[in-house]
């Protein structure tokens, strides 16, 4: 006996609708690269149960999932055998039982969407994060070729690594406070746009504010608000553009000496965190390093031409004793007693006994 030509309407009407709704599988998959799926799936969601009112909640707490009113439809969204969510829709018409029939499907397929969406950031993360690890490794590599091929004149050091620093953390503004142990009433400021400020500012910075406060402390610091903070000295006179919000800085250490101090700003607020002052503590050290290299190899040249001038002057003495000059044994004395003192500190490199 042939089906009724009602029947036949019927199941070709719930054939249509599931070919509607295969042909929008895509659709749904295709809203986990979005970064945030749920509006296109409950668009999406909406369509496939021609739901007038629909809400996805995720997590889906514990209501219900069988209500009493059959113009509510509510199934849950599956993770493999995990409930992560519900599906809950509405309309003035009951649901029927293809409707939760397919409402159910709807479930799987939401969680395999949301699943995706998930490894998918995740995956993003990843990629961004090996991407900034590559970056900084590159920064580090031009820093680090820097620092072994530099200038031994520490202040011209001082600018050339100043201007690599905010690229390398993030920030805007650089600086860079050296307190020389030979002369410490005479610090340099550099800052990252070349220039070199006042030893009068470079003193203010050294006694008091972010610099002096971690020179002191011998520790980093970040400050996340500097206009409620009260360490920070306002740099606004040395400012052209828009004022610091957000600074952070770190000393430059070698053993027991401090060397200066390397300090870090930008104009917007809470914008540094651990991981950025780990990579300027890491800036840092081989700054110290450099200095540190670049003092010494400045104070062997200094020193090398002050014997080299003292050897010429006992040269020329012996040539005068020789020649009957009775004064010239108390000049090579005095050289004598000079170059004790220099060699035990008494005198400082570059100072001269002659007149």
């Amino acid at each position: 006996m042939s089906a009724a030509p009602s029947q036949i309407s019927t199941l070709q009407h719930k054939a249509a609708r599931l070919r509607e709704a295969l042909a929008s599988c895509g659709a749904f998959f295709a809203a986990s690269h979005r970064a945030d799926p749920l509006p296109t799936l409950r668009d999406l969601a909406a369509d496939w149960l021609r739901a007038e009112e629909l809400d996805i909640v995720v997590p889906s707490g514990t209501a219900a999932l069988a209500p009493d009113d059959p113009t509510r439809l509510c199934s849950s969204i599956m993770i493999g055998r995990r409930v992560v969510g519900r599906i809950d829709a509405r309309r003035s018409r009951p649901f029927e039982e293809d409707d939760r029939a397919m409402g159910a499907a709807l479930g799987q397929i939401i969680g395999a969407v949301l699943e995706h969406s998930s490894l998918q950031s995740q995956l993003d993360q990843y990629f961004n994060q090996n991407q900034a690890n590559a970056d900084t490794l590159d920064q580090l590599l031009t820093f680090g070729r820097l620092v072994v091929s530099a200038t031994a004149d520490p202040q011209q050091l001082a600018l050339q690594l100043a201007t690599q620093v905010p690229q390398m953390v993030g920030g805007e503004r650089a600086s860079l406070l050296l307190t020389p142990t030979d002369s410490p009433d005479s610090p340099t400021l550099v800052l990252s746009n070349g220039t070199v400020l006042s030893t009068e500012r470079a003193r203010e910075l050294r006694d008091s504010g972010l610099a002096g406060l971690v020179l002191s402390q011998r520790a980093p610091m970040i400050i996340d608000e500097t206009h409620t903070d009260r360490r920070w000295r306002s740099l606004t006179a040395q400012e052209n553009d828009a004022p610091t919000r957000c600074a952070m800085a770190v000393p430059l250490i070698w053993g027991e000496h401090t060397l200066g101090a390397l300090t870090v700003t930008t104009t917007r607020t809470h914008l540094f965190d651990t991981a950025q002052l780990n990579l300027l503590e890491l800036v840092a050290c081989h700054i110290s390093l450099a200095i540190h290299a670049a003092t010494l190899e400045e104070r062997v040249s200094r020193a090398a031409a002050t014997l080299g001038a003292a050897a010429a002057k006992i040269a020329e003495a012996v040539a005068a004793a020789r020649a009957g000059d009775d004064t010239a044994l108390d000049r090579i004395a005095a050289i004598g007693v000079w170059m004790t003192d220099l060699v035990e500190g008494r005198a400082p490199i570059g100072s001269s006994p002659f007149v």
